[in-house]
């Protein structure tokens, strides 16, 4: 229903409708962010990507081709695009302040406190079982069961072939039911 939906504004939005464009933003401005911060925890770099990718949408829709199968997974791959570059760009400054230290803040022990002691067993649990997969099955499984794409579209994201990201899928989902 979404996606249905997506593609009529995305049609709109490259016809001139501007409301369609805010319609777009809105409807996947958190998405986006919630997607960006699999990438990193610089929450203002992923509020500039998002932004950079709406920017330049509207900026270049007269020159953008038919609408994608998937406005979703095409956004995703936008700004994953923007997120590697950017730090990429990033990394290249913190090298040269690399030498005046980290600072890293650390929860209080009062906020440990707060934290829920079933969610943090929860939390534990998950993190146990995927401490054992590559960065790649973490990925596809955050595709496949938390964002619930289908593998054709995981293929897009990825730049797999179908048969490599079953494979990789099959491949994780063994791993943690060995590690369970």
């Amino acid at each position: 229903m979404l996606e249905e939906e997506s593609n009529k504004r995305w049609q709109h939005f490259l016809l001139g409708d501007n409301d369609a464009y805010s319609w777009l933003y809105k409807q996947y401005v958190q998405i986006l962010f919630r997607y960006g911060l699999r990438f990193t925890s610089d929450s203002e770099l992923i509020k500039d990507c998002i932004q950079e990718l709406f920017t330049n949408l509207y900026k270049n829709r007269k020159h953008l081709g038919p609408p994608p199968d998937n406005v979703k997974v095409y956004l995703f791959i936008s700004l994953k695009n923007n997120l590697m570059r950017a730090i990429e760009k990033q990394s290249r400054f913190e090298r040269i302040e690399h030498d005046m230290g980290s600072f890293l803040l650390e929860p209080t022990v009062e906020e440990q406190y707060i934290d829920d002691e079933s969610h943090r067993n929860r939390r534990n649990l998950v993190e146990k079982i995927l401490q054992v997969l590559t960065p790649r099955q973490k990925e596809i499984i955050y595709y496949r069961y938390i964002q619930e794409l289908g593998i054709k579209d995981i293929c897009a994201l990825m730049q797999l072939n179908y048969q490599s990201a079953q494979n990789l899928l099959q491949r994780a989902i063994n791993k943690m039911k060995i590690n369970d």
